[in-house]
């Protein structure tokens, strides 16, 4: 099939440091590649994949925000639209497969092309979209309607694993107010354990305010290491990650990535971790601080061996990729939804 692959207008694809929806995206559009699809990713400059990369020059990712947490912070996407409809007029596809935030192209010339769209945050306010797929069933759930869900997959092969860990635990997300790092932290005191918190500061007020405290108050136990250029190297000597989400958190792929470094999750159960970890097996779902405290306690009954086979079995990139190859199959003979 020749499929157009429409990336965020935010980081490259794939992102130079740590970046999880432009990681998403990057794995599918060679996953499909390797498939022997003929794949058309637009993406920001710097991007790249083994298809074809069509540049949309108007962005810059050196300048861009890490999220939209603010009014302000929300990108237009009209040079995209303009980038994909002089393309498309020339090179007709088979199927878009939509990452972007405002679908601008799918939304007003619906019938040009067959086409899904994929959602990887909450949905905002009034959020329709024709032929949605969100990123976990209770993903699919909030966004209602007839939604369907693929779960991330990701390349294995990049990804070493270490089945002995150091003593030290860590926690992987932007620094910001509804990723909860202070229950970590707190968490970490109270089960006498060492935790290093990853991430870059999107939320300074928070940083300042709260984590930055927290580490100068109980340094024997919580250390605040920056910003990572991948999650790998740090999470395959890591005992456990640690996800405190305090907000619907639709599918972390952060949690993928640790069972495939060969290391168990402790999270909150918010969005679709409870679909990523089953509890006492590749990890621990949690409701509380106590909660996390006491999964850092009893981390050892966790085998590093059960959490690779299981990212094995059930999340390769081929496989997702698998999966939305046979909803474009549908779009494609006119079954939308």
């Amino acid at each position: 099939m020749k499929i157009a692959v429409v990336s965020i207008m935010f980081k490259q694809t794939p992102p130079p440091a740590y970046g999880g929806i432009e990681r998403v995206v990057y794995n599918l559009v060679e996953a499909l590649v390797r498939g022997g699809h003929e794949v058309t990713m637009f993406a920001t400059p710097g991007s790249y994949c083994s298809g074809k990369t069509v540049v949309v020059p108007a962005y810059d990712p050196a300048r861009a925000p890490s999220g939209i947490i603010k009014k302000s912070d929300a990108v237009s996407e009209e040079p995209l639209y303009e980038t994909m409809r002089d393309y498309l007029r020339e090179n007709p596809v088979d199927v878009i497969h939509d990452w972007s935030f405002e679908s601008l192209f799918v939304r007003r010339h619906p019938e040009a092309f067959p086409f899904v769209v994929s959602t990887c945050i909450p949905p905002p306010p009034d959020f329709r979209r024709r032929n949605l797929v969100a990123c976990s069933r209770a993903h699919a759930r909030l966004c209602g309607g007839t939604t369907k869900h693929v779960y991330y997959g990701l390349d294995l092969e990049s990804y070493r694993y270490d089945f002995h860990k150091e003593n030290h635990f860590i926690h992987i997300s932007k620094i910001a107010r509804y990723k909860g790092q202070h229950l970590a932290v707190l968490a970490a005191v109270k089960s006498r354990s060492r935790l290093a918190v990853a991430g870059n500061v999107e939320d300074k007020l928070y940083y300042h305010g709260v984590i930055r405290p927290l580490t100068f108050l109980f340094p024997k136990y919580a250390e605040y290491i920056g910003e990572l250029p991948g999650t790998n190297d740090q999470l395959r000597r890591a005992r456990a990650l640690v996800q405190t989400p305090r907000w619907f958190d639709a599918f972390p792929l952060v949690i993928l990535e640790s069972f495939a470094s060969g290391t168990p999750v402790i999270a909150l159960g918010e969005g679709g971790i409870p679909e990523q970890i089953d509890s006492g097996i590749n990890g621990y779902l949690c409701n509380t601080t106590g909660d996390i405290a006491d999964a850092m306690e009893n981390i050892a009954r966790i085998k590093p061996q059960t959490c690779r086979q299981y990212v094995e079995e059930y999340y390769r990139a081929e496989r997702m990729a698998a999966d939305y190859v046979s909803l474009y199959k549908q779009v494609r003979d006119g079954d939308g939804w």
